[in-house]
């Protein structure tokens, strides 16, 4: 198979148990499906959740989002958030539920899930072992690498967001410097895009498919862009392009006047 791999990662879509569940002003079951059925309208390989799938730690919630992965038809890869309870997603979601540490392979290409929640904290952590893992992988392979998880592991220029990424993000930044296959980090959490380089190493941060977040804020603060998506597309020789495509238009506003959730 030598033509390029299409994934989709979706982050943040905050689903709730009742259909018509709102976080500030947003129908976040009915954003979430207005987003995956636009990032459906051409195929793709694969999709990724990068975290932040069920707001109210909601079985039906869980069950709510299953349902529509199911009806993808996709191979589909599922982090945990820091909203999310991890009995639960692995209970609704069975193997799409990835594990605290996971590579799965493609073709020409490795996906690498790493956990970096810390139960009843915003802030991240990644578990020094699971660094460990990574090195030792990466250092016995030589293929072309993705490296997902849910916090961003770098600032994003937004005083109220930076401290609750991860907070030992630089040992995972200096690893992929030693690294050169990883060709890019990516993550959820910032409900915005985020687009930067360590070295050739791409880091980049997606919006949320319900509300967004301003980029660039002292506090918390939202913003009126539509929801959207990020594509990756993975070339057979270790090569990576990527693009941010949001809704042309949803009818919902989100509370932009909101202090925080």
């Amino acid at each position: 198979m030598n033509t390029p791999l299409r994934l989709l990662q979706l982050s943040d879509p905050h689903l709730f148990a009742a259909p018509t569940g709102q976080l500030l002003g947003i129908t976040t079951r009915s954003s979430f499906a207005s987003v995956l059925a636009l990032a459906l309208a051409q195929p793709a390989h694969a999709m990724i959740m990068t975290g932040d799938l069920v707001h109210d730690a909601s079985p039906d919630g869980y069950a709510a989002l299953h349902a529509a992965l199911e009806a993808t038809g996709l191979p589909c890869y599922c982090l945990a958030g820091n909203h999310d309870r991890r009995d639960l997603m692995e209970t609704a979601l069975g193997a799409a539920a990835v594990k605290p540490f996971e590579i799965q392979r493609l073709p020409f290409w490795d996906l690498v899930f790493l956990d970096s929640v810390i139960c009843g904290l915003s802030r991240g952590h990644l578990p020094p072992e699971h660094l460990a893992q990574l090195d030792a992988w990466l250092s016995d392979s030589r293929v072309a690498a993705l490296i997902f998880l849910h916090h961003h592991p770098v600032p994003v220029n937004s005083a109220w967001l930076d401290p609750i990424g991860v907070e030992n993000g630089a040992a995972l930044l200096h690893l992929c410097t030693r690294h050169p296959q990883v060709k890019g980090v990516i993550f959820g959490h910032v409900h915005q895009a985020f687009e930067s380089f360590q070295g050739d190493c791409q880091i980049l941060g997606a919006p949320s498919t319900c509300i967004q977040f301003k980029p660039d804020s002292m506090s918390f603060a939202l913003d009126a862009t539509p929801p959207g998506y990020r594509e990756l597309v993975l070339y057979p020789e270790g090569q990576l392009s990527t693009r941010v495509v949001r809704l042309a238009h949803y009818p919902e506003s989100a509370q932009l006047h909101s202090e925080g959730y």
